[in-house]
């Protein structure tokens, strides 16, 4: 039986994630230290997860290169579905969901990036302790919403925006909530684009192309 990332979700859960906890340690020449650090995490608790992953029975695939999208590729065949992105943040989620530009360039021929899962997962790192407190399954407008200044929630600095990032999709006060819809995320990266000094110009018809490819992929309208 195929495996997709809502399994893997109810899994974590029922082996009580939130209710647990240990430590990060490394060992080197005979000497071994507990980490406390939260610099490292992210990536190391992406191994570990791999390796729970395994020993439940789950079969995936990851790329050659660890650094492509997506994390996981949970269909055994396919490369455009049952994608998994896995996201860790310490106390709010300001980690990066994408590069911005290269995201929306990927989506006029790898509109099926759309439908990618991201399993989140919100920790404590306290006197050597590690703690998953919170996990989340969602897709990507889910996470993202808008901000002041563009239509899209970035990381920018001297007006060049760099990487999206999420909002706080899990507060009931924070002032800026998610989009309610794929099309409203894709929108909303269209006149993001078209706002940004450096892609308006080459961007009028991005949006019909990425509702295009996206058909081309799925059969589904945007």
């Amino acid at each position: 039986m195929l495996t997709k990332a809502n399994e893997i979700y109810t899994l974590l859960i029922e082996n009580q994630i939130t209710k647990n906890q240990g430590d990060i340690t490394f060992d080197f020449l005979n000497i071994s230290i507990k980490i406390n650090e939260k610099s490292a995490v992210g990536d190391l608790f992406q191994e570990w997860l791999a390796e729970w992953m395994r020993q439940q029975g789950i079969k995936f695939r990851i790329k050659q290169n660890s650094q492509e999208f997506p994390d996981f590729l949970l269909d055994e065949d396919s490369n455009t579905k049952d994608l998994l992105e896995i996201k860790t943040f310490y106390s709010s989620p300001n980690f990066d969901v994408a590069n911005f530009e290269a995201y929306c360039d990927s989506l006029t021929k790898q509109a099926y990036r759309l439908d990618a899962d991201y399993l989140i997962f919100s920790y404590d790192i306290n006197n050597y302790k590690f703690q998953i407190k919170e996990v989340w399954l969602k897709k990507i407008w889910e996470i993202t919403g808008k901000s002041k200044k563009y239509p899209i929630r970035c990381q920018a600095k001297r007006n060049v925006i760099y990487n999206i990032r999420p909002v706080a999709w899990y507060s009931a006060r924070n002032k800026y909530k998610p989009f309610k819809s794929r099309l409203d995320f894709v929108t909303a990266l269209h006149d993001t684009l078209m706002q940004y000094h450096i892609t308006q110009e080459d961007s009028h018809n991005w949006l019909e192309k990425v509702k295009n490819n996206y058909w081309d992929h799925t059969q589904v309208e945007l």
